[in-house]
């Protein structure tokens, strides 16, 4: 989800984004694409084949914690090396946001299973949220589009007997809130 994320962040007309060379919108995509996709990726496999995991879709809680840490060190790397570069400022957050929402998701994995699935779309329909009311950007048809597949991936979560309804509801807030806080406390913390 975060490489979606910047994929539709960048084609935003939003003068930040806008104003990016296509070099730096290059580098970005593939940091995003390695730290957030193919490294990730990589180590559920490798620990699928060393038989720390029963299964690369990770349906028992107590095979989460090594993928989730794994992913967050990625994630927080693929932080590190953007910060090197000018990018707007909403990017950071959305990127920070998203490393939160994956301890929130870690924490919450060692008592019950929360839809992991549900708070990466979360995420995605929170920082278009946040870009619609804090900024003015016109992302109500992404917004509309977003919702509906947060209710297509909850309702595939919940047809496969993957999670609970509370589980799925639970991974969404977990994603979206996260996107619109620091946001809404950053602007409103200026005034």
């Amino acid at each position: 989800m975060p490489f979606y994320g910047t994929l539709l962040l960048f084609n935003l007309s939003y003068y930040g984004f806008n104003l990016l060379q296509p070099s730096v919108v290059y580098f970005v995509l593939v940091s995003t694409f390695l730290f957030t996709v193919a490294l990730p990726g990589s180590m559920i496999l490798m620990l699928k084949k060393m038989n720390f995991i029963s299964s690369i879709h990770l349906n028992r809680r107590s095979e989460r914690k090594y993928p989730i840490i794994f992913t967050i060190l990625f994630h927080v790397a693929n932080y590190y090396f953007l910060t090197k570069i000018h990018l707007p400022f909403i990017y950071y957050v959305f990127l920070l946001s998203g490393i939160f929402s994956l301890i929130v998701t870690f924490l919450v994995s060692y008592f019950w299973k929360i839809s992991m699935h549900t708070t990466g779309i979360g995420g995605l329909c929170g920082v278009f949220f946040a870009c619609l009311l804090i900024w003015g950007i016109d992302t109500r048809l992404l917004i509309g589009s977003l919702f509906l597949m947060a209710g297509m991936i909850g309702s595939a979560r919940l047809i496969l007997n993957a999670h609970t309804s509370g589980q799925v509801y639970a991974g969404f807030l977990a994603g979206f809130v996260p996107q619109i806080l620091p946001l809404f406390l950053f602007m409103f913390g200026r005034k």
